[in-house]
């Protein structure tokens, strides 16, 4: 281990921890046509509308369910030696980092951020960097593909109305 390691990259979903996001993604699909379900039993719809409908609203949440689950999931790796640890760790147990806190280091010049104190490759000593803020770039993502779909839905919606109007 280097004096000074850079943040490693995300390493890929183990099998399990790949199902257990298609099974996030999938279950309010299931759950919103099942839900629906009573409706064409009555009369009140037909099975491409159950399908329809369930792709639709339990598709919206899916995408969240799935990506809050995706992003819990990579959560629990450590940013040194991208192992997984469990929900309570304090420390990595393969490294020791500091997974409660999760401090960062960088240079007065923004060069690349580290994980332990030290000298940059500039030759600048690095000083802790503070800690983000706001929300990260896959949460605003996800808020501009949800704006999007609320958006066509809309819009669908309206179109349906003045169709059937």
């Amino acid at each position: 281990m280097s004096t000074d390691p850079r943040p490693a990259r995300r390493g890929p979903l183990v099998r399990r921890e790949r199902l257990l996001v298609l099974v996030a993604s999938a279950a309010p699909i299931v759950l919103a046509m099942l839900v629906l379900s009573p409706f064409v039993l009555l009369g009140e719809a037909s099975g491409a509308e159950l399908v329809a409908a369930g792709l639709v609203y339990g598709g919206l949440l899916a995408l969240a369910s799935g990506f809050v689950t995706y992003d819990r999931v990579q959560a629990r790796q450590c940013p040194r030696c991208t192992a997984r640890s469990t929900r309570e760790a304090a420390a990595c147990d393969d490294c020791g980092y500091d997974l409660v806190e999760r401090p960062r280091w960088r240079c007065a010049e923004g060069h690349a951020v580290r994980l332990d104190p030290g000298l940059c490759d500039c030759g600048r000593r690095l000083q802790p960097a503070t800690a983000p803020r706001g929300i990260g770039r896959e949460v605003r993502g996800m808020l501009v593909v949800g704006g999007w779909m609320l958006g066509f839905l809309l819009v669908i919606g309206l179109v349906l109305n003045w169709i059937s109007g």
